[in-house]
């Protein structure tokens, strides 16, 4: 069982529609995933139950024992929202826990002993966290092997990152406990020049511990979480949906690099490059003089291709070669608009890293390019 926090103290950056989305596409892939919202604002739960479905019980209640009451375990409060997905919901009350538990001995492992009797219900056990560093984060990171920090691109995205780093070093350091972190960016435009620029601050500080996923600003992602329903089963046609079923295939991918032990084969340890670092470039289309330097992080992959109306969507020809974990293509094109997607081992995606898309006749998204004369000058 993979045990994943979703985690970062900075509100506002995406971590409760990563946290319900990657689950969706987890149990569409015939995964068992349990989803425990430990946020009290309980955000996790309003986007995954209907106005109608009002549980009786609550995160609040496996943290702290009524008196009088038998003590209710985390398999009372545990709700099935879809096939493969159950989750456990939370509301205003978990906010009183830390009151209620401080002092108390042992009060940082309350999730991780209730998780131990799911070893063999589930295959993924998600965790949404507050937007805060305290005893309900610490429960959490002690109760996960890995934490996917969602990065939005803004001014405060790397500060955070280092202030969250440190609590991961403070909960080694007093528990012995390690996790591997993986930063996710999210919320991104790409329609300003500073979005991009922060973006490539992200991968380039945390090179070689950040998906290869970016998640793009989707409007249909909001309104699903107000429908109750994961955008897997709301819209099938926008950026939402590609870029969390893109997620979903690589957090998968991650599968076949499990240690025997049950942990990922990845290093732990999230380390900030320093400044004299060779950064691999920005992934963006760069147009120079009429060239178009096509280019997709994917390390793991054995073969990409770029293709579009400009080849005519021609495979011969299409090839990329790596560069490190990056796959690059210098294609000749005279001014004009154009569409185009790029094939990962076989799999069409459009580019994570252009928001300009477009529904394709036959079926998911083209990235759109526009060469005019003033740029390719």
């Amino acid at each position: 069982m993979r045990t994943i926090a979703v985690v970062n103290q900075k509100g506002g950056c995406g971590k409760t529609i990563t946290s319900i989305n990657l689950s969706a596409f987890l149990a569409r892939e015939q995964r068992r995933v349990l989803l425990v919202d430990m946020d009290p604002q309980g955000h996790t739960t309003l986007g995954l139950l209907t106005d109608a479905v009002h549980p009786s019980r609550t995160m609040y209640e496996v943290f702290v024992e009524e008196p009088g009451e038998r003590p209710t375990v985390l398999r009372d409060v545990i709700l099935t929202v879809r096939e493969n997905l159950d989750v456990a919901p939370a509301d205003i009350l978990l906010s009183g826990v830390p009151e209620a538990l401080a002092g108390q001995i042992g009060r940082e492992d309350i999730l991780s002993d209730a998780l131990v009797s799911f070893r063999d219900d589930y295959d993924y056990v998600i965790v949404d966290c507050p937007p805060s560093v305290g005893l309900l984060t610490f429960n959490a990171l002690k109760a996960c092997s890995e934490a996917i920090v969602p990065v939005d691109p803004s001014f405060f995205a790397l500060h955070g990152i280092g202030k969250l780093l440190e609590t991961f070093a403070v909960l080694e350091k007093e528990t012995g406990h390690q996790i591997t972190v993986r930063a996710l960016v999210t919320l991104y435009s790409g329609r300003t020049a500073f979005a991009k620029a922060v973006a490539d601050d992200i991968r380039h500080h945390l090179y070689g511990r950040h998906f290869d996923t970016v998640i793009r600003y989707s409007v249909k992602l909001a309104e699903a979480a107000s429908h109750g329903v994961p955008i897997a089963h709301y819209c099938e046609y926008c950026v939402g949906f590609e870029d969390y079923q893109a997620l979903a295939n690589e957090v998968l991918l991650q599968e076949a690099a499990r240690a025997e032990d049950g942990s990922v084969a990845v290093e732990r340890d999230v380390i900030l490059m320093s400044a004299g670092a060779d950064y691999p470039e920005p992934l963006a289309p760069a147009v120079t003089s009429k060239e178009v330097v096509f280019a997709i992080d994917a390390p793991h992959a054995a073969q990409v291709q770029v293709m579009g109306d400009f080849n005519d969507w021609n495979l011969e020809g299409s090839e990329m070669e790596p560069v490190g974990g990056t796959w690059k293509k210098v294609v000749t094109l005279p001014p004009g608009r154009y569409r185009y997607r790029y094939i990962v081992d076989d799999r069409w995606q459009s580019d994570p890293l252009n928001v300009t898309v477009e529904p394709n006749p036959y079926g998911g998204l083209d990235s759109i390019l526009v060469v005019d004369e003033e740029l390719a000058g």
